[in-house]
């Protein structure tokens, strides 16, 4: 009773040529998945730029409406990076933002340069933090 009469099979999609043609279906559409996130980490690694590194060393509460930040960053020589400075007050609402920009300039040795800066923010309120949100290549 283990098999199924054939036109049974047949009509259910149980026959021996029906299951075979269904494990080569999933094999090559799981296949066909792997090929294409293969093709794709290749492409993002190759294109992608990866984003300069940022650092907040130090920030100082100067008084009720001035912060100091400083930051430091790492780039690629030849590139010029723009970093968004946050201050927050008490319930992590932000009271300063700026942008600051971090020009390419032309030296010899590595492939990457360090720029160390120390921001002074004007604060609508009085603040309890300053801090590098973000850079990005423009």
């Amino acid at each position: 009773m283990s098999e199924l009469p054939a036109e049974i099979a047949e009509r259910y999609g149980k026959s021996p040529s029906q299951v075979k043609k269904r494990q080569l279906g999933i094999i090559l559409a799981a296949g066909g998945f792997a090929l294409l996130f293969v093709i794709w980490a290749i492409w993002a690694n190759l294109t992608g730029v990866a984003k300069p590194l940022f650092k907040t060393t130090a920030y100082e509460i100067l008084d009720d409406t001035h912060v100091s930040v400083s930051l430091t960053v790492t780039k690629p020589l030849n590139t010029n990076v723009i970093c968004a400075i946050k201050a927050l007050k008490q319930d992590y609402g932000i009271v300063a933002y700026q942008e600051v920009r971090f020009v390419s300039r032309d030296s010899q040795g590595s492939q990457m340069a360090d720029s160390a800066e120390k921001i002074t923010l004007s604060t609508s309120e009085p603040a309890v933090t300053g801090l590098v949100d973000n850079c990005w290549f423009y």
